[in-house]
């Protein structure tokens, strides 16, 4: 194919490739000290990217032979210049197959710091809200239940050490802790994580859910650090979202991802198969949450795109647009640093179909005091991207492993 016959989305995303995605790659995996790294045999690198104009994809050097990439051309073009478009201080957004690990989208731009590398996998920003799915996830193996109803006074969004206590004269607002989720009120889940859990317990759900430890990648995944203090307060602050916790927008979808799956880690990955040795073998799927927990955590995540905090940015005037017959879970966050510099943080983690998820999604953007655009929005645009090249298909149940209704 000439240059001259190639479609222009294929020319833009190769412009999109290279703004989004460090180069060179680095040589050893994330969370390997030098001396484990000198110890293994040297794995073979994995080169620059190039976009292959005849197959219409991204492909790298690997050894002596070529990888494909499993990265979407198109979708990686469309989220890089809707980054750039809304010219965001920093934003990343990642879409990856719940089933497979494939990556289809590693997206990013900033505005404040063009020479920004690997933003997405990057642990950038606060985890914010996000940290309530661990919460949740811890809360419900503790025996509380999604309708189960906690009693506040006060707003929802403030945090004192008196709101934790029960004080039934002034406790006249309640909310299940299915509700608490999609419509993130942290009073709830700071009164419940005050209840129910203990340092050791969030910790221990925290690493289960990928912080605190090396993610398995085809490139070095920035550690998503989680402190989980033994101070109550701290710790019911922390279960809420405000704690010491930071994330990169690659774990925030493997957390989607882990739920779509009902409770399995599917480890993500960016090859797809290399010339001559046939498709590249994925990880065996891991456990890490109960089913039941897992699609617990999904009809709770659904609430917050039909009735919570991104309902607005999810508002469809049309139902004949490519998510006009999607269903969404999701999941927003939101915080702001004012020192040194103001910083605003969004987030927004989920995947879609619910009863049978094709797609996980995550979208952070980090913006000034004036901004264009938040993350939830940012998220919708990519799955209105993915679903108007793969529109819903019959399809004849659900596979093995895939979300079914808990009973």
């Amino acid at each position: 194919m000439g240059l001259r016959r190639t479609a222009p989305w294929l020319v833009a995303a190769s412009v999109a490739l290279f703004a989004g995605l460090a180069l060179p790659w680095p040589r050893r995996a994330a969370g390997a000290s030098a001396p484990e790294a000198a110890a293994r045999p040297a794995a073979p690198r994995l080169g620059e990217p190039t976009l292959d104009l005849d197959l219409g994809r991204y492909v790298a050097p690997l050894g002596e032979g070529r990888a494909i990439l499993t990265l979407e051309p198109r979708l990686q073009s469309a989220l890089a210049r809707l980054l750039a478009d809304y010219r965001v201080p920093w934003g990343a957004t990642v879409l990856l197959e719940p089933r497979t690990g494939k990556v289809l989208a590693l997206a990013q731009h900033s505005r404040r710091e063009p020479e920004a590398r690997d933003l997405s996998l990057r642990a950038m920003a606060p985890a914010a809200s996000i940290f309530k799915i661990v919460t949740a996830a811890a809360l419900l193996e503790r025996g509380v239940e999604p309708e189960s109803a906690i009693c506040y006074h006060g707003g929802r969004h403030r945090i004192a050490r008196g709101s934790l206590a029960d004080d039934p004269r002034r406790d006249r607002r309640c909310l299940t802790l299915a509700a608490a989720l999609g419509q993130s009120a942290n009073v709830v889940f700071a009164k419940l994580a005050d209840r129910d859990l203990s340092a050791e317990l969030l910790r221990t759900e925290a690493e289960r859910l990928l912080f605190n430890v090396p993610i398995p990648f085809d490139r070095p995944v920035e550690v998503s650090r989680a402190e989980i203090p033994a101070d109550p307060f701290d710790l019911a602050t922390t279960a809420a979202g405000f704690g010491p916790v930071r994330l990169s927008a690659l774990h925030a979808a493997l957390l989607a991802a882990i739920v779509a799956n009902g409770g399995l880690f599917v480890a993500p990955r960016l090859v797809e198969e290399v010339e001559g040795e046939g498709p590249a073998p994925g990880a065996e799927p891991r456990r890490v949450l109960e089913e039941r927990i897992a699609f617990w955590i999904g009809e709770m995540m659904r609430t917050t795109v039909t009735q919570g905090t991104a309902r607005r940015a999810f508002r469809e005037r049309s139902r004949r647009g490519p998510l006009g017959a999607v269903t969404i879970a999701g999941k927003t966050g939101s915080i702001a640093e004012r020192s040194p510099d103001y910083r605003d943080y969004s987030w927004f983690v989920g995947f879609a179909p619910v009863e049978n998820p094709r797609i996980a999604v995550a979208s952070v953007v980090v913006n000034d005091r004036l901004w264009r655009v938040k993350a939830p929005y940012v998220a919708k645009e990519a799955l209105k991207a993915y679903f108007a090249t793969e529109p819903l298909r019959a399809e004849v149940g659900p596979p093995a492993g895939i979300r079914t209704a808990w009973r």
